[in-house]
Order: C-alpha cells, then sequence, then structure tokens
C-alpha cells in the first residue's frame, strides 16, 4: 500500500512537471515558426503596423510570451481553456471531442494488437510457427505507420472499397499492423523468460498441455506487457498524426496539425495539457496495475 502510495504522488509531480515543460515548449514552439495568427486569420491586407497593433490587443497578443504563458496557466487552474481563435468556439469542447476520438481509436488498435501478438505467440509456441510468426513481426516492423496507411489507401482504390474518410475503421487497422512487430516481440520475449523459469519446469512435470503452459507463461508476462502497452497508447493520443492525417481522422495528431497551421495557441496549449493529464495518467495507471497483478512486486513492497 506504501508503495502505491508513492507511486500516486510521484506521479502527480510528474504530471505537474510535464505540465508546464510540454505547454511552455509547445507555445514558444509555435511562436518560433514563421507566420503568426493574424495573417492567418486576416490576410495579408491588415499587415499595416495599427491595424496589427489593434487585432494583437483584440487577440491579447500584445504582452510578452512568458507572461501570456503564465496567464493561461492561472486561467486552467480555474477551469478556464480560453477561446480558439480560429474556430471561434471553446477549446474544452473543442480539444475533448477530438481527444474521445483519439481514445477510441488508441484503446481499440491496443485490444486489436494486443489480440494479434497472443495469437502469434500461441501459434509460435504450440503449432511451432516461429519462422512464420517472426517474418510476419519482421515485415510489420519494416514498415512505417505512415507506409502501411498508404499501401492501404491504395489496394482500397484499387479493390474499388468505399470507406469514407473521418471513419476509425482505415486509422485503426493500420496501427494495428504497425504495431503487431514490435509488440509480439516483446511479448514473445517476455514469454520465453517466463518458459525458462523453474516453475514452468513443475507444471511441465504435472503433464500441463502446451496450451495450458502457454496461458501460465502469458500470465507471468502480462504486468511487464500492459506497462508497454499504455505508453503506446499514449502516443498514439498524443498524435498519431501522420495516420491520422492520411485518413482525415478527427484525432488529437491531426487537431495538433491544424492549431499549428491556423496558429490557434489557445488550442495548442489545450492539447498540451490534455495530453500532459493522459500521459500522466497512463503512467500511474501501468505503475499500480503492474503492482496489482505481479506477485513480485508486492513481494517488495
Amino acid at each position: 500500500m506504501r508503495r502505491l502510495w508513492i507511486n500516486i504522488v510521484k506521479g502527480f509531480l510528474n504530471l505537474l512537471l510535464v505540465f508546464l515543460i510540454t505547454t511552455a515548449v509547445i507555445y514558444f514552439l509555435a511562436r518560433l515558426f514563421p507566420g503568426d495568427t493574424i495573417t492567418v486569420l486576416y490576410g495579408e491586407v491588415n499587415s499595416l503596423q495599427d491595424g496589427r497593433r489593434i487585432l494583437e490587443a483584440k487577440l491579447g497578443l500584445d504582452i510578452p510570451l512568458y507572461i501570456q504563458l503564465i496567464s493561461f496557466w492561472q486561467k486552467i487552474l480555474v477551469g478556464d481553456w480560453g477561446i480558439s481563435i480560429f474556430a471561434g468556439k471553446p477549446v474544452f469542447d473543442l480539444v475533448f471531442q477530438r481527444y474521445v476520438n483519439s481514445l477510441m481509436l488508441s484503446f481499440t488498435a491496443t485490444l486489436t494488437t494486443t489480440a494479434v501478438c497472443i495469437l502469434l505467440a500461441y501459434l509460435s509456441f504450440t503449432r511451432r510457427c516461429r519462422r512464420l510468426t517472426t517474418l510476419v513481426a519482421s515485415i510489420s516492423t519494416s514498415i512505417p505507420a505512415a507506409l502501411w496507411g498508404v499501401m492501404l489507401m491504395v489496394a482500397l482504390v484499387l479493390a474499388k472499397v468505399s470507406i469514407p474518410f473521418g471513419s476509425i475503421i482505415m486509422p485503426l487497422i493500420t496501427l494495428t499492423i504497425a504495431g503487431v512487430g514490435v509488440f509480439y516481440t516483446i511479448l514473445k520475449s517476455l514469454i520465453d523468460e517466463a518458459l525458462s523459469e523453474p516453475f514452468m519446469a513443475f507444471y511441465r512435470a504435472m503433464g500441463l498441455t502446451k496450451s495450458r503452459l502457454f496461458l501460465k507463461a502469458l500470465r507471468y508476462a502480462l504486468p511487464m506487457y500492459i506497462t508497454a502497452v499504455l505508453y503506446r497508447m499514449g502516443l498514439i493520443i498524443a498524435g498519431a498524426v501522420a495516420t491520422e492525417t492520411i485518413f482525415n481522422y478527427p484525432g488529437m495528431g491531426k487537431l495538433l496539425i491544424d492549431a499549428f497551421a491556423s496558429r490557434d495557441y489557445p488550442v495548442l496549449l489545450g492539447w498540451a495539457v490534455i495530453i500532459s493529464l493522459t500521459l500522466a495518467a497512463l503512467n500511474i495507471t501501468g505503475d499500480v496495475m503492474q503492482d496489482i497483478l505481479d506477485p513480485r512486486v508486492r513481494e517488495l513492497m
């Protein structure tokens, strides 16, 4: 129990640190890019100094950057996320809608990737298909997710299959295919380690079938595997930028690109806030689940 509370406190402190660093980096990086919000919104016609000063004062862009950032931090603490400069909508509503879409994509992609990895590991152990499963994993890891997306897009065109842009189906398939190679390798390594443990020799002596031996090894491997999977979930939510852009999926990755393109600083900061919260929450969840699922960790508490 003590270890659990220590992990929660450490997670909260990490959350605070990640929140401050992420929002600062995103905000200052956006301001370093060529172009600005006023030019994006009103064009070059309003680039005259008097008009520009009026618009900057109206949008709150006429004060030093660090004061803008501190002001944002203060408002976030009271639940004021601001208004999107480009869309004119509340930042929280805009970001939360995209976040739900990315969360759905991340969760389903994690489930499908894990299911495929477990199936491949099972076939490798019980059916002696190790060469075939290794080949599948190698092909998966040798091609980036963006290229898998392009290949799937071409395949759809050639097959004359119509899937509307914005659908979760194609990004889900792309991320599953791209993730199988890495996570199968991780799971296979953990299962091989489990099979070499002394307690597995006891189960073999009991005459357990290969299927039951595999389930015992899988139970041993899952805690560490879940930690790795949760990290990938965070990466997908933070921005499967290429995949979401290719298939026009309205998630956090596409929101980040759109906000950078329009120099929508409140949205960029809102994106940074929710991503910071998500990554910290996933790290805490991973530690807690490992404490619960892994008896070796509980013995060290």
